[in-house]
Order: structure tokens, then C-alpha cells, then sequence
């Protein structure tokens, strides 16, 4: 790499990191991260306490003095946290009160915010198993604990109910059909010295929170760093910067200039992000969940990943004459950059498909999609791992040619609306 390469890479790595902008995304992206996190531990203690006063039609007259009193046991004890002296309400009280088989007034009611709710038990809910639904009628059918409680506690009396009716003893039912756990674990290991080793329990957390927070992280970073190299290009170009800047360098020289100067920028933040991953990992003690090698792989990855779709954002600016006609040409390259995200969960559920194996070895998809399936254990086959970092070096070289191409023809050239038909006549110009 030249001096005037590194050059133009350093003076846009220093006027990038100089910004207030780029200072700023330093510190958004953990509290878009975590802000959600922290924001939900915020309100868990914060709810709304009102009264949600419920009226029930008992059509089988039998399960309504149950339910009050269940209610009235929640409403003294279960919604009330104590510390020493002190005792502080963490819920609202749900009221059952009985009511008269008139619908339309309990409606009235309900809209009047008299009630929050009503309930319809059926006469036959009880003798007719599968046949009877319980009627719930709410103007807020957002609020769910209540109608789960609510159902919950009704299937208990009714299966209360029909035991005795079947002259079956309940506790012994159930306890007769209890569900036996089931725990996942790894495999055994045999150690040096011939002893076998415990399989570890899986961390169901784990294996979807390491390789979903590993592809967003990297998702995030590459969409930082690719519009910013697209608007800067096409910035300097709409001024007519490039054209005194291509007196001093040549076009392939800029252009690499620029796209290595935004992969330090990334960089930058890729070595913040991850230390701070790393210092928490250790702090909360759960660095064990993280494989060591997962760092390097996404270190390799983001590298690709920024040659990939950097080439490609620095080749449709320079192609461009005006910011509608960037965003129009845009549209592509964000398609192919969001398949991972349509994507992931059926690769994290089924790793070693065909599906999984395939886009994993689609390079434009790569970095992101294998890096996914290297964070979930076991990890691909060797085979699988070359030819992805094959193809992918291999892409990445390919876009850093084609962009340059397109960048040499399109940073001088104004007041062309682009079309892709012109941008492969640009690559395979003389």
C-alpha cells in the first residue's frame, strides 16, 4: 500500500473520529443495545396499581365464591412486598364482584370505566368438556395478567369439579401425571488421564443471545460505516472536492484511501464495543459462554464484511450526481445486507442445513451468516469454514475491482442519472 493511499486514509480516519457525529455513535450504540434492557428493569417496578374491578356471570352457580376468594387471597398477599417495616404495594388489585346475566349493561358499564372487565362462565362448562368456552369481554385487551389468572384459575375448579363428579381424588391425579423435566446437556468428554468428564447443562440463553448479539453487532457496524462512506463520497463529489483531489492521487489510490480510512473508523468502534463485551462478560462472569475464537472470527468477518459492502456503498456514491439518486441506488445493496436478518433464526435453529450450509456460502451473506453458525456449538465442518473464508477474501477482492472501476469513471462524471447497465459498462471499461 502506497504513502498516497495511506495518506488519504488517515486524513479521512482523523476527520471521521474528530466528529461530533462519530463521538456520538460511540455512545448510542450501547444504549440502543442496552437502553431497552435497562429501560424494562426501569418500569418492571413501576406499574400501574389501579383497581381492575371484574363482573362475573356464574351460569353454573358453582364457581364464582371460589373465584372471589382466590382474588381476595392474591389481594391481601401475593401483590404485597415486604422489607422490614415496610410494605409496599407491586401490583393492582383484581375485585370479582357477581353480576346479573344482562350483557349489554355490563358492556355499558365496562365503557363507563365502572368495570375493566366481565366474565361469561356457561352452564355446561362443567358437564361438557371441550364443548363450553368462558367468555372474556375487556375494552383493554392488552392487559394480559388478569385473563391469565383468570383462566388459570378457572381450569383448577373445573377440573376440581369433574374429579369429584368422577369420584377421583385430584391431588393424586396429578401428582400421577406430573411432567418429568427434561435437561439439556452436551456431550461427555474423556480427558488425558482416561477419566470421563460431566457433560455441562446448555445455556438455552446462551445459544441464542452469543451468536444473535455477535451478527447484530456486526450488522450494526457495517451499516455505520457504509451510507457514511457513500454520503461522503458523494459529498465531496456534488462539491467538486474529488476533482482537486484526483490531481494530487489517482482514483484507484482515493478510492482505497477511503475505504481503508472507514475501516479503522469501524475498527475503532469494533475494539470499544467488544472490549466493553469482553469487560462485562468477565464482570457478570459468563465469559465461559463466549468461545475466544468467536473475537478473531468476527475480527476476520468485520473486515470482510467492510471491504464487501464499503466497495459497494464508495461505488454507487461516485456513480451518483444527487442524494435522491444514491438513495434510489441503495435500495439493492440494503436488500442484500438485511437477508441475514430475515434470516437468522432458521440458521441458529437448524445450523447444519442445507439452507443454513448454503447461505452461509453465499459471500455477500457470509460474514454474517457464518459467523452466526460458528457461535453456535458445535460449529461448521472445517470444509465449510476455508471455502467460506475463500469466497469471501475472494469477494472482497472482487467488489474492491469493481467499485474502483465504477469510482475511476463515475467520481468525474456530473449530472448522469445512474442505472446499474452503466455501472457493469464501467467495470468492463478499457
Amino acid at each position: 500500500m502506497n504513502s498516497k493511499v495511506l495518506r488519504v486514509a488517515r486524513n479521512e480516519y482523523l476527520n471521521t473520529v474528530r466528529t461530533k457525529a462519530f463521538i456520538i455513535s460511540v455512545i448510542v450504540m450501547p444504549l440502543f443495545m442496552g437502553g431497552s434492557v435497562v429501560v424494562q428493569a426501569f418500569l418492571h417496578d413501576r406499574k400501574d396499581l389501579t383497581d381492575r374491578r371484574v363482573a362475573v356471570v356464574d351460569r353454573t352457580g358453582r364457581l364464582f365464591e371460589r373465584l372471589a376468594t382466590a382474588a381476595d387471597g392474591r389481594n391481601d398477599k401475593a401483590i404485597w412486598s415486604e422489607e422490614g417495616a415496610v410494605r409496599e404495594q407491586t401490583d393492582a388489585r383484581w375485585l370479582l364482584e357477581s353480576a346479573s346475566d344482562d350483557e349489554a349493561a355490563l358492556s355499558d358499564r365496562v365503557r363507563a370505566d365502572e368495570l375493566f372487565a366481565y366474565v361469561i362462565i356457561p352452564p355446561n362448562v362443567i358437564e361438557a368438556p371441550g364443548k363450553a368456552a368462558v367468555a372474556y369481554h375487556t375494552n383493554t385487551p392488552t392487559y394480559e395478567g388478569l385473563p391469565r389468572w383468570l383462566g388459570n384459575l378457572l381450569n383448577e375448579e373445573i377440573r376440581r369439579e369433574r374429579f369429584a363428579a368422577a369420584n377421583l381424588d385430584q391431588d393424586t391425579v396429578e401428582r400421577l401425571v406430573l411432567r418429568v423435566p427434561l435437561r439439556k446437556f452436551g456431550l461427555v468428554e474423556m480427558t488425558a488421564e482416561g477419566v470421563v468428564k460431566e457433560a455441562e447443562e446448555v445455556n438455552e440463553i446462551a445459544n441464542f443471545a452469543v451468536p444473535l448479539g455477535a451478527m447484530m453487532l456486526l450488522f450494526l457496524l457495517v451499516m455505520m460505516a457504509g451510507p457514511m462512506l457513500l454520503n461522503n463520497v458523494l459529498e465531496e463529489k456534488m462539491q467538486r472536492i474529488s476533482e482537486v483531489l484526483i490531481s494530487s492521487v489517482s482514483p484507484f489510490e482515493l478510492f482505497l484511501g477511503k475505504l481503508v480510512g472507514t475501516v479503522f473508523v469501524s475498527w475503532t468502534l469494533a475494539v470499544l464495543y467488544l472490549g466493553g463485551v469482553a469487560f462485562l462478560a468477565h464482570r457478570f462472569e459468563f465469559a465461559h459462554l463466549i468461545p475466544g475464537s468467536l473475537y478473531l472470527w468476527f475480527a476476520f468477518f468485520h473486515l470482510a464484511a467492510l471491504f464487501i459492502f464499503g466497495s459497494i456503498f464508495s461505488g454507487l456514491g461516485a456513480a451518483c450526481s444527487e442524494l435522491r439518486d444514491a438513495q434510489a441506488m441503495m435500495m439493492p445493496a440494503m436488500v442484500i445486507v438485511m437477508i441475514p436478518m430475515f434470516t437468522w433464526v432458521a440458521v441458529i435453529q437448524a445450523p447444519d442445513s442445507t439452507f443454513s450450509t448454503a447461505l452461509s456460502l453465499f459471500p455477500p451473506a457470509t460474514p454474517f451468516i457464518m459467523l452466526v453458525r460458528l457461535a453456535v456449538p458445535p460449529g461448521p465442518a472445517a470444509w465449510e469454514i476455508i471455502a467460506a473464508v475463500v469466497l469471501t477474501i475472494a469477494f472482497s477482492v472482487a467488489c474492491v475491482w469493481a467499485a474502483s472501476r465504477i469510482f475511476r469513471v463515475g467520481v468525474l462524471s456530473q449530472g448522469q442519472a445512474p442505472s446499474f447497465r452503466k455501472l457493469f459498462g464501467w467495470i468492463f471499461a478499457d
